[in-house]
């Protein structure tokens, strides 16, 4: 992507922001960055033509539930787009836990936006629809430009469900697949996409 000004882009999350006995140790956000939107729709579509009759008709592609294979399927797909993958992954064993623990979420996933910012003057950032309250989206979004507009960097949001938007699987398995390498120290699904990962942060704090 070479000489482009302005990317779109995906972003979901893998982990949880809690601290409890069965919350993971680290909580990763992924974003795909392209120009184009749909050559990652079609390898999610792709994908599904490969289940089986039993998983076929589920709603959306999600790693958690879906057969690794059929995960790794999907990154190798991925891994074979020109697009740019950035990733903050946060230690919450190392970090101060925050009042609101939605402020991990909103700190991981203003590091990997801001990675975007970095490279591209213009980004439009797809997000899933994590909250049902227009507040706490609102907050996201003061957070992720506030610490991810870089000078003369522009930002815009979609929000959107995904089930609807099959990009957001495509980054929903890309995030799985880094939080395999951090939680339980399985690179199988990492090397995948490695040639593709652009940014990579490692947060303790």
């Amino acid at each position: 992507m070479t000489g482009t000004l302005f990317v779109q882009s995906v972003f979901d999350e893998t982990g949880d922001t809690g601290v409890g006995p069965r919350s993971s140790r680290f909580l990763v956000v992924a974003g795909l960055v392209c120009s184009n939107l749909e050559p990652l729709r079609k390898a999610v579509t792709q994908t599904r033509k490969s289940l089986g009759k039993r998983l076929r008709d589920i709603p959306e592609i999600k790693a958690w539930h879906t057969p690794p294979e059929i995960t790794a399927q999907l990154l190798k797909r991925l891994a074979a787009l020109e697009i740019e993958i950035d990733a903050a992954v946060l230690d919450k064993q190392g970090a101060r836990r925050p009042e609101d623990a939605e402020d991990w979420y909103r700190q991981v996933c203003t590091e990997a936006v801001r990675q975007a910012t970095a490279r591209y003057t213009r980004v439009s950032v797809t997000l899933d629809k994590r909250y049902t309250k227009a507040a706490l989206q609102d907050k996201l979004i003061e957070t992720i430009v506030a610490g991810a507009q870089q000078r003369g960097a522009t930002l815009s949001f979609v929000y959107v469900d995904s089930q609807r938007e099959r990009a957001l699987q495509a980054a929903d398995a890309v995030a799985w697949g880094i939080y395999q390498k951090y939680e339980r120290k399985e690179e199988r699904f990492y090397n995948l996409i490695t040639k593709r990962i652009t940014g990579e942060i490692l947060l303790r704090r």
